[in-house]
């Protein structure tokens, strides 16, 4: 399989490092895992950011509410 180097900024690896260490894995395994994971998802972009579909069951949040929870607004 052909091999790629991903260049990071420090703060997004001591993040992903933290993470890593978290899961008892090295920043190497942890990172390919991780975007494993995101390739195999079903995952879609909209505009750039990534769209992850509804799980079976879950609430879906109306814009009213987002609109709601971004001002600050609890009751």
């Amino acid at each position: 399989m052909p091999r790629a180097t991903i260049n990071l900024d420090e703060a997004l690896k001591a993040r992903l490092t933290d993470l890593a260490n978290q899961a008892g894995q090295g920043i190497d395994e942890f990172v390919e895992a991780f975007l494993r994971r995101v390739a195999d998802a079903d995952i879609r972009f909209d505009r750039g950011v990534p769209m992850f579909p509804p799980r079976l069951g879950a609430p879906v949040l109306t814009l009213e509410e987002v609109d709601r929870l971004a001002n600050g607004d609890e009751g």
